[in-house]
């Protein structure tokens, strides 16, 4: 069994809550060089506030991540979407996105499996994995 994992960019809101860490860190300083109540509350609220974000960022990004597992019968993809499979031998043809960054596995006319790359992107690992497919439909 191969098993590809397309990841999704970190979220923009990671480099603002690491700048708030960074702020929050430099208030607490100051609050220990100055003995001052308003730098403790300050540089905790900053550091915490940044912690947190940078969670939920990572959480949020951790969720949009697309599984892809292929083996010699067929498939499974496990994505935000929801658990799609399929076996080679229903596999009617392949398509690329204009963007190269989504690849179709059609099984007929009526039913279409959809593995999208969460950050919209092509990469190395959607890269491999059209090559494995391509591989287990022998083309």
């Amino acid at each position: 069994m191969e098993t590809y994992l397309l990841r999704p960019r970190l979220p923009r809101v990671i480099a603002l809550a690491a700048l708030l860490v960074i702020v929050g860190g430099v208030g607490l300083g100051v609050a220990l060089a100055t003995k001052q109540v308003v730098w403790w509350v300050l540089g905790g609220v900053g550091a915490g506030l940044g912690l947190i974000l940078i969670l939920a960022g990572a959480l949020a990004a951790r969720r949009q991540r697309v599984w892809v597992e292929l083996d010699d019968q067929g498939y499974s993809v496990y994505s935000p979407r929801g658990e799609f499979t399929g076996d080679w031998a229903d596999v009617s043809r392949v398509a690329w996105s204009k963007g190269k960054d989504k690849i179709a596995l059609y099984h007929g006319e009526r039913r279409r499996t959809v593995i999208a790359h969460p950050a919209g992107l092509q990469d190395d690992e959607l890269l491999r994995l059209r090559h494995a497919i391509d591989t287990h439909l022998g083309d």
